[in-house]
C-alpha cells in the first residue's frame, strides 16, 4: 500500500544524522565554540509523597533531603498512569553532576519542567519558573559555580500540584495536565578563551519577508534578522558573520555589522540576499533553508546554526470570501486534527523519536495539512517533523479555562505574557507555524475579559508580526474579543453536545457561521478549531447509540463534509486525532474493565454513565493505542476528496489523478478493521464478557 512506503520515509527523514551524538535531537544546532550537550539520562530521583508545605520556599536542604536510592530517566512523566487512574500529584526533585570549567561561562536549557520548576548548582538557587512549565526556560550559571573548575551537583525541582501559588497558568481543561522533567535538560558552554571576550550568538531569528511578484515565479524576498547574543547585557558594535545554505562553498563569509542593544540587535538583508533558485517552503514542497550565525570568525566567537523556511502567511479575498494564503497564493481548506502531547502508559508526555514518528506517520496516512497543538507549547522535535511535512501549525500557550478573575489579576497576566516569550522565542523559525493561541475557550463572552485578550495579541503581535493570533472560541458568535483576533477560530459540537441525536445539526449550524461571518467579520479568516464526537473503540454494534462507533461516524461525517461545503470556511481541526487521558476529575470514573492478557488492552466493560468513559476522551479517529476506528477512514476519504493532500501529491508522483491508489487501500483497511472488530468480540466472549 503507497501509505506504508511514505510514512516510511517521514519516519527515516525525522531522525536525520546531523544531529551529532549526545547533542540536542532538534534545531537550531550550535557552532563554533558554542557547544551544547544533552544532559539527558540516568539521574537520582526522590519525591515527597504529599508535596512539600512551601515549595515557592524550599531550601536545597528540604530537596536534596528528599533523595535516597531511587534513579529515573530524563527526560519521563513524574506521574505517567493508566487512563482511569489517576497519576500522583506531588514535588519531585532530580539531581546529577556536571562538569564545569573555570575557562567558560555556560546557560543551561529546560525545554519541559512543570508545573512549578526551581534550580540549584552547587547548593546555589539558580533559577525558577512559574509560566507553566511547557515552553523551554534558560537560567544562566554564575561565575561562582564554573569558578570552582569541578563536578557539581544540579538539582530540579518539579511540583505537578494545582494551586494557585505555585501553578497559576494550570487553570483546567479537559486533559491530564503531566508533571516531572518531561522534555530534555540542556548545558549550553560558551569558552572564555578569546582575548577580546567576545559574545556569543544564542539565537538568530529569520522571518522571511514576501516581495511579490507580476506573477507566482516572480516573487522575491527579503530577510528580517533578528539576532541575540547570550549575553543579556551587551550594547554597541559588533560584527556577525551569516552563511546561508544557498552560498557557494568558497565564497566569502558575508560579515554584517550590528548595532545590539541589550543583546539583541536587528537587520534587514535585501532580496539580492535570497537567490531566485532558493525555494519557497510550502504544503506541496516543504523546502528548508539553514542560516550559520556567529560573531566575527577572527574573535574566536561561537554562534548557531537556524533552520527556517521562506513562507508567508497572509489572507486574500477569493469572490466573496476572506481565505487563508501562503506565499500570497489562497489556500484551498486546511484539514487536520488537534493532537495533545499524550502517549500511552509510561511514556505520557515525553515521547521517544519514534513515538513521534508514529503519529507524524498517521497524520501523513490520513492527509493532514493543518496541526493544532492543543492546548500548550510544543515540543521542538514535533515542530521539526511538521516542518519536514508540510504541515500548517496552530501552537498555544497554556491556558484552557481561565477566568475573568485570572484575567483581571496583574501577577496572572504577566505569568501568561513570560510564557508566550517563551514559546515564541523557541518556535519562531517553525516555517508551520501559521498561528499563535491562548486562552482555549476562554471567558470571551464577557466584554471586562478583553483588555486581557488585547494584551496578550498585542504581545504576540509586537513578537512576531508575520503570523496569525486567535483563540479557540465556544463562545462562537457571542464572542466580544474578536477586535483583537486575526483569524477567528470557533469550537462547537452539534449533534454532540448540542442537539444530540440531530444528525442535521452540523449542516445546520455550520452554514449559519458561514452567514454570519458575512456580515460580523467579512475581512477576517475563519478555522473551525474543533468539533467532533465521541466514539469507544470496541462499542462496534451494528445500531448507533451514544458513544459507538456508529453514531461518531455519522457525526463526523456530517461535520466534515458540513465545514468543507462553507464557502467562507478556511481550515478544519477535528478534536481530536486520539483518545487520550483526560483531567483529574475524569479519572474517578475509574479503568474499563480490560480482558485479560490483551495487548494492547481491549475493552470488555465501560460505564458510558459518566463524562469520561474510563478516564479517557473518546473522541480520536484512532483509540488511547493509536488503532483506527472507522471515522479514521471516512475522514481520510472526506479530506482528500476535497483537497488532495499536498505531502501525498509531492511524495506520489505515480499517481495519475486526485485519489488513485486510495480506494484500495481504504478496502483493505476496512477489511483489517472488521476482521480485528471479530476477533476483539470472540476474545471477550470467551472470558466471559457480554458486548
Amino acid at each position: 500500500v503507497w501509505c506504508v512506503g511514505w510514512t516510511a520515509s517521514i519516519a527515516a527523514a525525522a531522525a536525520p544524522a546531523y544531529f551529532a551524538p549526545g547533542t540536542p535531537p532538534w534545531w537550531p544546532q550550535f557552532v563554533g565554540s558554542h557547544r551544547a550537550t544533552l544532559l539527558d539520562g540516568t539521574w537520582d530521583f526522590g519525591f515527597a509523597e504529599d508535596g512539600l508545605d512551601d515549595v515557592i520556599d524550599a531550601t536545597v536542604d528540604a530537596a536534596t533531603g528528599l533523595f535516597g536510592d531511587e534513579t529515573t530517566k530524563v527526560p519521563s512523566t513524574a506521574d505517567a498512569a493508566p487512563p482511569g487512574v489517576p497519576g500522583p500529584r506531588r514535588t519531585f526533585v532530580y539531581r546529577r553532576a556536571v562538569e564545569l570549567s573555570a575557562t567558560s561561562s555556560y546557560r543551561l536549557q529546560l525545554m519541559g519542567c512543570a508545573f512549578y520548576c526551581k534550580v540549584w548548582l552547587d547548593g546555589a538557587l539558580v533559577g525558577a519558573n512559574l509560566a507553566g512549565g511547557y515552553a523551554p526556560f534558560v537560567v544562566d550559571v554564575p561565575a561562582a559555580a564554573s569558578e570552582k573548575n569541578a563536578s557539581v551537583d544540579l538539582v530540579v525541582l518539579a511540583d505537578n500540584r494545582f494551586n494557585d501559588t505555585s501553578a497559576p497558568l494550570h487553570t483546567g481543561g479537559d486533559f491530564w495536565h503531566f508533571g516531572g522533567l518531561v522534555r530534555s535538560v540542556v548545558l549550553h558552554e560558551f569558552p572564555n578563551t578569546n582575548e577580546k571576550k567576545t559574545p556569543v550568538v544564542w539565537r538568530a531569528y529569520v522571518a522571511p519577508l514576501l516581495l511579490p511578484g507580476q506573477d507566482e515565479d516572480e516573487n522575491t524576498w527579503a530577510l528580517n534578522v533578528t539576532v541575540a547574543l547570550t549575553a543579556r547585557d551587551f550594547s554597541g558594535a559588533l560584527n556577525v558573520s551569516m552563511a546561508f545554505d544557498w552560498d557557494d562553498d568558497d565564497a566569502t563569509t558575508r560579515v554584517v555589522a550590528l548595532d545590539f542593544e541589550d543583546g539583541v540587535a536587528r537587520t534587514v538583508l535585501a532580496d539580492d540576499v535570497v537567490p531566485s533558485t532558493a525555494r519557497a517552503w510550502t504544503l506541496r514542497d516543504p523546502a528548508l533553508h539553514t542560516v550559520s550565525v556567529t560573531t566575527a570568525v577572527d574573535s574566536g566567537g561561537g554562534g548557531v546554526r537556524e533552520r527556517f523556511g521562506l513562507r508567508a502567511w497572509s489572507a486574500v479575498a477569493v469572490d466573496d470570501a476572506t481565505r487563508l494564503a501562503l506565499n500570497g497564493a489562497a489556500l484551498a481548506t486546511l484539514t487536520g486534527y488537534n493532537h495533545h502531547t499524550q502517549w500511552p502508559d509510561a511514556t505520557a508526555m515525553s515521547p521517544s523519536d519514534a513515538d513521534l514518528d508514529r503519529d507524524i506517520g498517521l497524520l501523513a496516512r490520513a492527509g493532514a495539512t493543518y496541526v493544532r497543538g492543543a492546548h500548550y507549547p510544543q515540543d521542538q522535535r514535533w515542530l521539526d517533523r511538521l516542518d519536514e511535512l508540510g504541515v500548517a501549525m496552530w501552537e498555544e500557550a497554556l491556558g484552557p479555562g481561565v477566568s475573568v478573575e485570572n484575567l483581571a489579576d496583574e501577577a496572572f497576566m504577566q505569568l501568561q505574557l513570560e510564557q508566550l516569550d517563551q514559546m515564541v522565542a523557541a518556535s519562531f523559525n517553525h516555517p508551520s507555524i501559521m498561528t499563535w493561541g491562548f486562552f482555549n475557550e476562554g471567558p470571551s463572552e464577557d466584554a471586562s475579559a478583553c483588555a486581557a485578550y488585547a494584551a496578550m495579541a498585542d504581545r504576540l503581535k509586537a513578537l512576531d508580526a508575520s503570523r496569525f493570533v486567535t483563540w479557540a472560541s465556544n463562545k462562537e458568535t457571542n464572542d466580544q474579543c474578536l477586535a483583537h483576533a486575526s483569524l477567528v477560530a470557533f469550537n462547537s459540537y452539534p449533534a454532540w453536545y448540542s442537539d444530540p441525536g440531530n444528525l442535521t445539526a452540523p449542516r445546520a449550524h455550520w452554514t449559519s457561521v458561514n452567514d454570519w461571518i458575512a456580515d460580523a467579520i467579512p475581512d477576517k479568516p475563519f478555522v473551525v478549531s474543533e468539533t467532533g464526537a465521541g466514539g469507544i473503540y470496541e462499542w462496534d454494534n451494528a445500531t448507533d447509540p451514544y458513544w459507538s462507533l456508529n453514531y461518531q461516524n455519522e457525526i463526523l461525517g456530517a461535520d466534515v463534509e458540513a465545514v468543507l461545503d462553507q464557502p467562507r470556511f478556511s481550515g478544519l481541526t477535528i478534536w481530536h486525532l486520539f483518545d487520550f487521558k483526560g483531567n483529574d476529575g475524569a479519572q474517578d470514573a475509574g479503568p474499563c474493565d480490560y480482558v485479560p492478557d490483551s495487548d494492547p488492552p481491549v475493552c470488555a466493560y465501560i460505564d458510558t454513565s459518566v463524562s469520561r468513559p474510563g478516564g479517557l476522551n473518546h473522541k480520536g479517529v484512532v483509540d488511547y493505542w493509536r488503532r483506527p476506528k472507522p471515522a479514521f477512514d471516512l475522514v481520510t476519504a472526506l479530506y482528500r476528496d476535497a483537497n488532495e493532500a499536498p505531502s501525498v501529491a509531492a511524495a506520489s508522483s505515480s499517481k495519475k489523478h486526485k485519489g488513485e491508489g486510495d480506494i484500495e487501500f481504504y478496502k483493505e483497511h476496512a477489511t483489517k478493521k472488521s476482521a480485528r472488530m471479530q476477533q476483539n468480540r470472540a476474545h471477550r466472549r470467551r472470558h466471559g464478557f457480554a458486548g
